[in-house]
C-alpha cells in the first residue's frame, strides 16, 4: 500500500482509522470482531514509523501486532471517541424514552392515533426529557417495577 501525504496528514489517518475501528469493532469480542477492519487497521498502523510517528504508534512482540503507545491515546482522539458517545447515549435516552411514553399513552388512551399525532407527541416528550436531563442529569431518573396497581 502505497500512501502519500504529510506527516500531519497521516496522523489524521491514523485518528481517522483508529475511530472506525473503535467504533465497528470496539464492543465486539475479539472472535466476533470483522477482520477487515482489522486488518486495515494494522496496515496503517505499520505505516508510522514511514511518517516519524513510531512514538504514537509501537509493535508489541507479546501480541504481535501494532498497537498505539499511551502517547497516542493522550493525544485526544479518545476525546473525541467519547464526546461522541455521550451524545450518542443522552440523544438516544431521550428519543427511547419518549418513544416509549407516547406509544404506552396511545395503548392506553388513544388507540385511532395518526401517525403524525404520535411522532409530535413523542417530539413534545422529547423536549421534556431534555430539559430534565440538562437540568438534573440523571438525578431523577428512577426505575419503577411494573405492578397490577400502576399499570
Amino acid at each position: 500500500m502505497n500512501i502519500e501525504c504529510t506527516k500531519e496528514e497521516f496522523k489524521i489517518l491514523l485518528d481517522l482509522v483508529y475511530a472506525g475501528n473503535v467504533l465497528i469493532n470496539g464492543m465486539r469480542a475479539q472472535e466476533e470482531r470483522i477482520q477487515a477492519y482489522s486488518i486495515m487497521e494494522q496496515q496503517i498502523f505499520a505505516k508510522a514509523k514511514e511518517f516519524e510517528l513510531e512514538d504514537l504508534i509501537t509493535y508489541d512482540e507479546e501480541f504481535r501486532e501494532y498497537m498505539p503507545t499511551a502517547a497516542y491515546e493522550e493525544n485526544g482522539v479518545d476525546e473525541y471517541i467519547d464526546a461522541y458517545d455521550t451524545q450518542v447515549f443522552w440523544e438516544e435516552l431521550v428519543m427511547r424514552l419518549a418513544r416509549r411514553d407516547a406509544l404506552n399513552y396511545v395503548g392506553d388512551v388513544d388507540q385511532n392515533m395518526t401517525k403524525s399525532k404520535l411522532k409530535e407527541m413523542q417530539m413534545n416528550l422529547e423536549e421534556k426529557y431534555e430539559e430534565e436531563f440538562e437540568e438534573s442529569g440523571l438525578m431523577h431518573l428512577k426505575i419503577v417495577k411494573q405492578t397490577e396497581e400502576n399499570l
